[in-house]
Protein backbone atom coordinates (compact mmCIF):
# COMPACT_ATOMS: atom_id res chain seq x y z
CA UNK A 1 0.00 0.00 0.00
CA UNK A 2 2.52 2.39 0.98
CA UNK A 3 5.02 1.46 -1.86
CA UNK A 4 1.97 1.67 -4.17
CA UNK A 5 1.18 5.47 -3.00
CA UNK A 6 4.77 6.67 -3.09
CA UNK A 7 5.28 5.33 -6.91
CA UNK A 8 1.74 7.14 -7.58
CA UNK A 9 3.02 10.37 -6.07
CA UNK A 10 6.57 9.78 -7.88
CA UNK A 11 4.62 9.52 -10.98
CA UNK A 12 2.86 12.92 -10.24
CA UNK A 13 5.96 14.27 -9.33
CA UNK A 14 7.27 13.29 -12.59
CA UNK A 15 4.10 14.19 -15.03
CA UNK A 16 3.27 17.87 -13.06
CA UNK A 17 5.81 18.73 -10.99
CA UNK A 18 4.26 22.54 -10.06
CA UNK A 19 0.86 21.14 -9.62
CA UNK A 20 1.55 18.55 -7.29
CA UNK A 21 4.07 20.33 -5.10
CA UNK A 22 1.52 22.82 -4.89
CA UNK A 23 -1.58 20.60 -3.82
CA UNK A 24 0.59 19.13 -1.52
CA UNK A 25 1.52 22.42 -0.29
CA UNK A 26 -2.04 23.25 0.04
CA UNK A 27 -3.14 20.10 1.91
CA UNK A 28 0.03 20.60 4.10
CA UNK A 29 -0.60 24.20 4.82
CA UNK A 30 -4.44 22.93 5.49
CA UNK A 31 -3.44 20.50 8.63
CA UNK A 32 -1.18 23.24 9.95
CA UNK A 33 -4.05 25.90 9.98
CA UNK A 34 -6.52 23.09 11.56
CA UNK A 35 -3.39 23.14 14.52
CA UNK A 36 -3.80 26.01 15.05
CA UNK A 37 -7.35 26.59 15.39
CA UNK A 38 -7.62 23.35 17.59
CA UNK A 39 -4.50 24.86 20.07
CA UNK A 40 -6.95 28.16 19.86
CA UNK A 41 -9.78 26.75 20.80
CA UNK A 42 -8.44 24.71 23.66
CA UNK A 43 -6.49 27.72 25.01
CA UNK A 44 -10.31 29.39 24.95
CA UNK A 45 -11.83 26.80 26.59
CA UNK A 46 -9.59 26.71 29.37
CA UNK A 47 -10.33 30.05 30.22
CA UNK A 48 -13.98 29.61 30.42
CA UNK A 49 -13.85 26.00 31.94
CA UNK A 50 -15.35 23.93 29.24
CA UNK A 51 -13.83 21.37 27.16
CA UNK A 52 -12.90 20.39 23.53
CA UNK A 53 -11.60 17.53 21.48
CA UNK A 54 -10.93 17.29 17.65
CA UNK A 55 -14.78 16.19 17.05
CA UNK A 56 -16.42 18.74 18.45
CA UNK A 57 -14.45 21.88 18.29
CA UNK A 58 -15.83 25.18 15.80
CA UNK A 59 -13.49 24.79 12.89
CA UNK A 60 -13.50 28.19 10.99
CA UNK A 61 -13.75 26.44 7.16
CA UNK A 62 -13.44 30.05 5.55
CA UNK A 63 -10.31 30.38 7.22
CA UNK A 64 -9.38 27.09 6.27
CA UNK A 65 -9.79 27.22 2.79
CA UNK A 66 -8.03 30.28 2.41
CA UNK A 67 -4.82 29.31 3.87
CA UNK A 68 -4.84 26.28 1.26
CA UNK A 69 -5.90 28.94 -1.27
CA UNK A 70 -2.51 30.30 -0.20
CA UNK A 71 -0.10 27.71 -0.63
CA UNK A 72 -2.04 26.27 -3.70
CA UNK A 73 -1.69 29.40 -5.83
CA UNK A 74 1.34 31.50 -4.17
CA UNK A 75 3.29 29.67 -1.47
CA UNK A 76 3.35 26.06 -3.20
CA UNK A 77 4.56 27.72 -6.45
CA UNK A 78 7.38 30.04 -5.07
CA UNK A 79 8.69 26.94 -3.11
CA UNK A 80 8.60 25.18 -6.50
CA UNK A 81 10.66 27.58 -8.42
CA UNK A 82 12.63 29.18 -5.14
CA UNK A 83 14.15 26.09 -4.81
CA UNK A 84 15.04 25.61 -8.26
CA UNK A 85 16.85 28.86 -8.13
CA UNK A 86 18.89 28.26 -5.17
CA UNK A 87 19.43 24.69 -6.86
CA UNK A 88 20.99 26.69 -9.48
CA UNK A 89 22.73 29.53 -8.20
CA UNK A 90 23.91 27.00 -5.78
CA UNK A 91 24.04 23.13 -6.69
CA UNK A 92 23.89 20.54 -3.84
CA UNK A 93 23.98 17.56 -6.31
CA UNK A 94 26.33 18.66 -8.78
CA UNK A 95 29.02 18.76 -6.13
CA UNK A 96 28.38 14.90 -5.40
CA UNK A 97 29.76 13.43 -7.98
CA UNK A 98 32.33 11.90 -6.46
CA UNK A 99 32.78 9.80 -2.82
CA UNK A 100 35.52 12.33 -1.60
CA UNK A 101 35.52 14.09 1.37
CA UNK A 102 36.02 17.60 -0.03
CA UNK A 103 33.21 16.54 -2.37
CA UNK A 104 30.62 15.88 0.84
CA UNK A 105 32.38 19.02 2.46
CA UNK A 106 31.69 21.30 -0.36
CA UNK A 107 27.78 19.73 -0.81
CA UNK A 108 26.87 20.35 3.63
CA UNK A 109 28.04 24.20 2.72
CA UNK A 110 25.98 24.67 -0.41
CA UNK A 111 22.77 22.42 1.82
CA UNK A 112 23.63 24.85 5.02
CA UNK A 113 23.03 28.33 2.60
CA UNK A 114 20.26 26.73 1.13
CA UNK A 115 18.62 26.69 4.91
CA UNK A 116 19.47 30.25 5.84
CA UNK A 117 17.79 31.37 2.37
CA UNK A 118 14.98 29.38 3.31
CA UNK A 119 14.24 29.99 6.82
CA UNK A 120 15.60 33.56 6.61
CA UNK A 121 14.52 35.14 3.20
CA UNK A 122 11.87 32.88 1.62
CA UNK A 123 10.00 32.65 4.98
CA UNK A 124 9.96 36.15 5.51
CA UNK A 125 8.37 36.66 2.41
CA UNK A 126 6.16 33.92 2.54
CA UNK A 127 4.52 35.40 6.25
CA UNK A 128 4.16 39.01 4.55
CA UNK A 129 2.08 37.41 1.87
CA UNK A 130 -0.03 35.20 4.14
CA UNK A 131 -1.24 38.57 6.20
CA UNK A 132 -2.48 40.07 2.62
CA UNK A 133 -3.90 36.80 1.32
CA UNK A 134 -5.91 35.18 4.26
CA UNK A 135 -6.69 38.77 5.22
CA UNK A 136 -8.19 39.42 1.43
CA UNK A 137 -10.21 35.78 1.82
CA UNK A 138 -11.22 36.07 5.47
CA UNK A 139 -12.71 39.44 4.87
CA UNK A 140 -10.79 41.96 5.56
CA UNK A 141 -10.05 45.53 4.31
CA UNK A 142 -6.82 46.71 3.27
CA UNK A 143 -7.54 49.62 6.04
CA UNK A 144 -7.68 46.71 8.51
CA UNK A 145 -4.82 44.46 6.90
CA UNK A 146 -2.36 47.28 6.56
CA UNK A 147 -2.34 48.08 10.62
CA UNK A 148 -2.19 45.12 11.79
CA UNK A 149 0.67 44.32 9.34
CA UNK A 150 2.89 46.95 10.53
CA UNK A 151 1.83 45.99 14.13
CA UNK A 152 2.24 41.93 14.26
CA UNK A 153 4.89 41.22 10.66
CA UNK A 154 7.84 41.65 12.61
CA UNK A 155 6.96 39.92 15.83
CA UNK A 156 5.37 36.96 13.27
CA UNK A 157 9.09 36.94 11.45
CA UNK A 158 11.32 36.73 15.24
CA UNK A 159 8.73 34.00 15.84
CA UNK A 160 9.59 31.78 13.38
CA UNK A 161 13.34 32.62 13.22
CA UNK A 162 13.50 31.41 16.46
CA UNK A 163 11.43 28.60 15.65
CA UNK A 164 13.40 28.26 12.10
CA UNK A 165 16.16 27.49 14.50
CA UNK A 166 15.30 24.55 16.47
CA UNK A 167 14.14 22.91 13.20
CA UNK A 168 17.58 23.53 11.33
CA UNK A 169 19.36 20.68 11.80
CA UNK A 170 15.85 18.64 10.53
CA UNK A 171 15.98 21.30 7.36
CA UNK A 172 19.61 20.51 6.88
CA UNK A 173 19.01 16.81 6.31
CA UNK A 174 16.63 17.56 3.55
CA UNK A 175 18.20 20.03 1.43
CA UNK A 176 21.14 17.86 1.55
CA UNK A 177 20.30 14.24 1.19
CA UNK A 178 16.72 14.73 -0.47
CA UNK A 179 16.70 15.24 -4.39
CA UNK A 180 15.51 18.84 -5.40
CA UNK A 181 12.44 16.76 -6.59
CA UNK A 182 11.12 15.63 -2.70
CA UNK A 183 12.46 19.12 -1.17
CA UNK A 184 9.15 20.52 -1.65
CA UNK A 185 7.55 17.87 -0.03
CA UNK A 186 9.90 17.36 2.92
CA UNK A 187 9.97 20.83 3.95
CA UNK A 188 6.49 20.90 3.93
CA UNK A 189 6.24 18.37 6.54
CA UNK A 190 8.61 20.18 9.01
CA UNK A 191 6.64 23.21 8.11
CA UNK A 192 3.44 21.59 9.75
CA UNK A 193 4.74 23.08 13.06
CA UNK A 194 5.63 26.25 10.72
CA UNK A 195 2.17 26.69 9.38
CA UNK A 196 0.51 26.35 13.11
CA UNK A 197 2.86 28.85 14.52
CA UNK A 198 2.17 31.07 11.61
CA UNK A 199 -1.58 31.02 11.08
CA UNK A 200 -1.60 31.63 15.31
CA UNK A 201 0.42 34.24 15.36
CA UNK A 202 -1.50 35.99 11.99
CA UNK A 203 -4.43 35.45 13.63
CA UNK A 204 -4.19 36.04 17.52
CA UNK A 205 -4.08 39.55 16.69
CA UNK A 206 -7.69 39.63 14.57
CA UNK A 207 -9.50 37.88 16.79
CA UNK A 208 -7.96 40.64 19.79
CA UNK A 209 -9.77 43.20 16.85
CA UNK A 210 -12.27 41.10 16.49
CA UNK A 211 -13.45 40.84 20.55
CA UNK A 212 -12.69 45.01 20.47
CA UNK A 213 -15.05 45.30 18.19
CA UNK A 214 -17.63 43.48 19.49
CA UNK A 215 -17.14 45.24 22.91
CA UNK A 216 -17.51 48.46 21.57
CA UNK A 217 -20.79 47.63 19.86
CA UNK A 218 -22.01 46.00 23.10
CA UNK A 219 -21.32 49.13 24.80
CA UNK A 220 -23.08 50.81 22.15
CA UNK A 221 -26.25 49.14 22.48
Amino acid sequence: MLVNLCSWYMGCLDASPLYTKSVTSAVISLLGDGGAQYHEERKLSKQIGSSVSLGNFNYNRRRGLTNFADSALICGPLLHYGYGWLESVIPIASRCSDASSWCAWSASHAAAAHVLVDDFFFDAIFIAIMFITTGIGEGLYMNQIVPEFKKCYVPAVKTMWKTSFILMPLEFCLFRFLPLSLRVLGMNMVEIIWDSIVSYTIHKQRRKATDEELALKVVAI
